[in-house]
């Protein structure tokens, strides 16, 4: 995949709604995003570690936290992704796993690069 295809992708950062759905106040959204933003340094190697080696139980596990604060900050196509990550995983559909965790990761990474940019 190249460059160009995340730079066309809309922003996952929602940050009107995270900032609704955190009441509104700037300083805790920075904060919070703060917390995702270092929380999930190691997300992605580790969902893919679980995920190579077959652990699914553990993965949904991982993706089920970034769903849950996805959701709060308003990173709402994560959010969705999530969800059905995290249902793959539940059923072990393989071919299922392998393509939505790649869309994961290209979200997840884009995210964190915006939260970065933001907090700038």
């Amino acid at each position: 995949e190249n460059k160009d295809d995340a730079a066309s992708e809309p922003e996952i950062l929602d940050r009107v709604a995270g900032l609704k759905s955190l009441g509104g106040n700037i300083d805790i959204y920075r904060q919070v995003l703060a917390e995702y933003f270092n929380e999930n340094q190691d997300t992605l190697d580790k969902l893919s570690r679980a995920i190579d080696e077959k652990r699914y139980a553990d993965a949904a596990q991982i993706v089920h936290k970034v769903k849950s604060s996805s959701g709060s900050i308003g990173a709402k196509s994560l959010y969705e992704l999530s969800i059905k990550l995290q249902k793959a995983l539940d059923d072990r559909t393989e071919d299922e796993i392998a393509h939505l965790h790649k869309g994961f990761n290209r979200k997840l990474k884009k995210l964190l690069d915006e939260i970065s940019k933001f907090q700038g």
